[in-house]
């Protein structure tokens, strides 16, 4: 504002003194003639003094506006810098993690190249010796060829002398096949005779072992098999589930005998048939008891016997309720 004043100063300076030069009479008049001059001179001053004020709070707003624009971008140029960081120091540990799965491939890829390596110089080894195998083999094979037909001319040099003779051996043959026929027959004959024979050697020994028991032992226990009708069905020989479970308890009992024993078991049938057909059914239901001891348990044929009493011995005069397998169990004194 004094920079502004200071030319209006000298213009009034100038003026007065061209006044006092243009020979004003007096100090009144020259006051009275320049008062104007100075009033305009204020108003002047005090126009530039107001725009001066207006226009410097305008330029310290702008300037401060500038400030805070530049406080602002000076923040997000800070910010920018710290996410521009965090991003890199994201990108690195993320390269680096890829960086270590890279080496780590590598590595396998590695490990896998050299035992693919390995195995390819095996295979390449066997190869070799699979050449070498089948030079060997090729040469033994043409050795076979020849000892083959060699082989085929002996042979059909013997065909050819033995298509001579070929009548004369059938003839033979015939005659040895039905000696050998006949031969069979005696055979099975005789094993069949054999068989029985041991059968009834066997059930003598056993009879005789049951006399000795019966002449000097004791009755230790008895054990009764299906006594129902429904149980046991006329003309079955078959165990029933129940017959099986108390013969397996019979053999628990037998296993526990400090003593020689001997069962004595029999074949009892209702009289609704023949006496010959009721001692049969008794006879094939003792023999399917003792049959189940001596292969399920394995008591000797020798410590039993089986005998059949068909309808001779009922539990009652009517003779009802008489099917059943009676086992005696002798023992010593």
């Amino acid at each position: 504002m004094h920079h502004q004043s200071r030319p209006v100063s000298s213009i009034a300076a100038v003026a007065l003194s061209c006044l006092l030069l243009g020979g004003c009479a007096s100090e009144k008049a020259l006051l009275t003639q320049t008062q104007p001059l100075q009033d305009r001179l204020d108003r002047v001053e005090k126009d530039l003094a107001t725009a001066g004020d207006a226009g410097l709070r305008a330029a310290e707003a702008r300037t401060n506006s500038l400030a805070a624009r530049q406080a602002e971008l000076e923040r997000q140029l800070a910010q920018l810098q710290t996410n521009q960081a965090a991003r890199l120091d994201a990108t690195e540990t993320g390269m680096a993690a890829r960086i270590g799965r890279i080496e780590k491939n590598l590595n396998e890829l590695a490990e896998q190249t050299r035992k693919t390596a390995q195995q390819s110089t095996q295979l390449q080894a066997r190869q070799d010796a699979a050449r070498v195998n089948e030079t060997t083999a090729n040469a033994r094979v043409g050795e076979l060829e020849q000892r083959l037909n060699d082989m085929n001319r002996v042979a059909q040099a013997a065909v050819q002398r033995a298509s001579n003779k070929t009548d004369a051996l059938n003839a033979k043959q015939e005659a040895a096949e039905f000696a050998g026929n006949a031969l069979n027959k005696r055979v099975s004959l005789a094993e069949a005779k054999l068989n029985t024979l041991s059968g009834l050697v066997q059930e003598a020994l056993a009879l005789a072992a049951k006399e000795i028991f019966l002449a000097n032992g004791k009755e230790a226990l008895t054990v009764t098999l299906t006594e129902d009708k429904v149980l046991y069905p006329q003309n079955d020989p078959n165990l029933d589930s129940r017959d099986a479970a108390k013969l397996n308890d019979l053999a628990d009992k037998l296993g526990q005998l400090d003593q020689e024993y001997h069962l004595d078991i029999q074949g009892h049938t209702a009289n609704n048939s023949t006496e010959d057909n009721n001692y049969s059914l008794g006879k094939a239901r003792a023999e399917v008891v003792k049959r189940y001891l001596h292969e399920k348990k394995g008591i000797s044929i020798s410590r039993m016997s089986a005998l059949s009493y068909g309808a001779n011995k009922p539990l009652d005069p009517n003779g009802s309720n008489n099917r059943r397998i009676y086992i005696r169990v002798l023992v010593l004194k």
